[in-house]
């Protein structure tokens, strides 16, 4: 009596890492992300994954540049149509719906880039959805960066305290709460732009 033939597993390609990679780290959280996790993930030995990437730095600037490609997708199609204070609010919740649906990897592009060039490549989109809203808005164009910057860390500080759990039992108030934080943030960057 013979076995089964074992499945043959899919053979293994850059793509197929950096999903397993992308699974591992909205399961385990960014800083978790190990070689030797991504190979048990795939069933693999670690070797394997050099084959792939180059090292444990190269996986996760790769998850980052993928972060952010993915935001930046999601940024332009929420974008189409809008501008000005409203499509600073509409990029404002698309940014939350992002962070809510993807938190670890939300997690990831905030922190500092490990391949910059990369990343700020992926993060064209964005940064052009925020620039024509911005400059829709009335700014003038050596306000555009430091307006970002500012409508970005107010909302960035919501976001992130929100999926980690800090609001805690009062989620029923918080879409009333980010609508405040959106108001001042935007309100206050157009105003400190185009009057200051």
């Amino acid at each position: 009596m013979t076995s089964a033939p074992e499945a043959r597993r899919p053979r293994l390609d850059q793509g197929a890492v950096l999903q397993a990679a992308e699974n591992v780290v909205d399961r385990e959280g960014y800083d978790a992300l190990t070689m030797t996790l991504l190979a048990a993930e795939l069933d693999t030995r670690v070797s394997s994954l050099y084959n792939h990437v180059a090292n444990l730095e190269d996986l996760r600037a790769l998850v980052q540049v993928r972060a952010m490609r993915l935001l930046g997708e999601h940024v332009r199609r929420a974008a189409m149509g809008h501008s000005g204070a409203d499509g600073l609010r509409v990029l404002s919740h698309e940014l939350r719906a992002f962070a809510r649906s993807h938190p670890q990897r939300y997690a990831a592009i905030t922190r500092p880039p490990i391949d910059p060039e990369a990343f700020f490549a992926a993060a064209a989109d964005t940064i052009e959805a925020l620039a024509v809203m911005v400059r829709s808005a009335g700014l003038p164009e050596e306000r555009l960066l430091p307006t970002g910057m500012a409508v970005f860390a107010a909302l960035h500080g919501f976001v992130s305290l929100e999926v980690a759990g800090y609001f805690g039992g009062v989620e029923d108030d918080l879409d009333a709460v980010y609508e405040m934080v959106i108001r001042g943030a935007v309100t206050a960057a157009v105003l400190e732009a185009t009057h200051g």
